[in-house]
């Protein structure tokens, strides 16, 4: 009975077994198979990894400009292969070396370094530079690359072959110049001619007594006026966009431009907390022309205002006085080239001016009240400056 009974346990417990390892068998063969199928997705997404990297590779050296990353100290650590078109040095000798070594040819980072100037403002830094054979020019630029305290790692570095653009550049500078001076002389001799034609109307007036031709020569004085005030008109049309636009003080261009006029009579509040504009460098012109405005045509104006108000996305600056004010049927028209030129040919050209650096200028004033001049600058195109001035905004 032992026996048969210790046989029969036996029996169930290798039936037992048989049956856990079964079942252990079929876990590990849906493990297995699971692991394969993982397996194949990790081949997969490695597959698609090297690819997408090889493309990414292809794509760094076919890129025309010599981009690299660069550490906080200007040590190199990756580069494309356009660095051998540029500076004829196989891409395998770049790594390791500095920046300002290759670039400039110096033991040390040179003056007006981006890399330098972006780890002072922690934002992209460029600077255009003579190469070293001084056969062409460079425009180097610096991006920083932060971790996630805004701590800068690194620095993507680029360098770009600007020769071309800069002689296309001084071409056109050389261009505007001597068109400026041929017009300058066109006008002098065109002036002088005007002038002398005019002494000679004045000659001829003072020995007629007939009242018709007199009447003749007075309409021939009209149109040497008119001829005058046109030269006079494109004279400083001529100048416009010459220069560079640069930032400028609002509050001193507008009282350099008062300070040509007789504007003694009229009391002015400038309430611009040190605002400055780029703008064209004939923006002074602007500022003399709306004061000009308020002298000729205000007739009843006491005083203006020079006043902003700062949005979202743009400025708006308010020039505004207490005079009689535009007409409503005038409003557009004043701004118009066609318009008579007794009365506002400097709004065409004011406006024309600021557009230059995208601002806008209409009038907005209510007839009889007075006339309201709206300047809208783009937020790129303000900032404020001084220690009793608001924050910094804008470029």
């Amino acid at each position: 009975l032992f026996v048969i009974v210790t046989m029969v346990l036996l029996f169930l417990l290798i039936r037992y077994f048989a049956r856990h390892l079964r079942e252990k068998n079929q876990e590990l063969g849906t493990a297995y198979g699971q692991l394969a199928t993982r397996e194949d997705e990790l081949r997969s997404q490695c597959d698609a990894l090297a690819q997408s990297k090889a493309e990414w590779e292809t794509t760094f050296n076919a890129i025309s400009d010599w981009i690299c990353l660069i550490s906080p100290d200007g040590q190199i650590i990756r580069t494309n292969k356009a660095v051998e078109s540029l500076l004829g040095i196989p891409h395998e000798q770049v790594t390791g070396r500095n920046c300002f070594e290759l670039v400039h040819g110096t033991a040390c980072p040179i003056d007006r370094c981006p890399r330098l100037r972006m780890l002072v403002s922690g934002k992209r830094e460029s600077v255009e530079i003579q190469r070293q054979d001084g056969k062409g020019w460079l425009l180097i630029t610096v991006d920083p690359v932060t971790n996630s305290t805004g701590e800068v790692v690194s620095a993507v570095h680029l360098v770009r072959d600007i020769t071309e653009h800069a002689r296309e550049q001084k071409a056109l500078e050389l261009a505007k110049k001597k068109l400026n001076l041929l017009n300058y002389v066109t006008f002098n001799d065109i002036r002088n001619m005007v002038f002398t034609l005019w002494g000679y109307q004045q000659f001829i007036k003072e020995r007629v007594t007939e009242s018709a031709v007199s009447s003749v020569i007075g309409k021939q004085e009209v149109i040497l006026q008119k001829i005058s005030k046109s030269l006079k008109f494109a004279q400083a049309y001529q100048d416009l966009g010459l220069k560079p636009s640069k930032w400028q003080d609002l509050g001193q261009v507008f009282l350099m431009a008062i300070s040509h006029l007789d504007f003694l009579k009229i009391r002015h509040t400038v309430r611009l907390d040190g605002l400055e504009i780029f703008a064209d460098p004939l923006l002074e012109q602007v500022m003399l022309i709306l004061a000009d405005n308020i002298l000729t045509h205000g007739k009843t104006a006491t005083q203006v205002t020079f006043r902003y108000v700062e949005g979202p996305d743009s400025l708006t600056l308010f020039f505004e006085d207490d005079g009689v004010g535009i007409p409503e049927s005038q409003k557009a028209d004043i701004f118009s080239p066609d318009f008579p030129k007794t009365k506002a040919v400097g709004l065409f050209l004011a406006r024309e001016i600021l557009e230059i650096t995208g601002i806008t200028l209409r009038e907005i004033g209510e007839p009889g009240k007075g006339a309201r001049f709206e300047m809208i600058v783009p937020k790129e195109a303000y900032r404020f400056a001084g220690p009793s001035s608001k924050k910094q905004s804008g470029r």
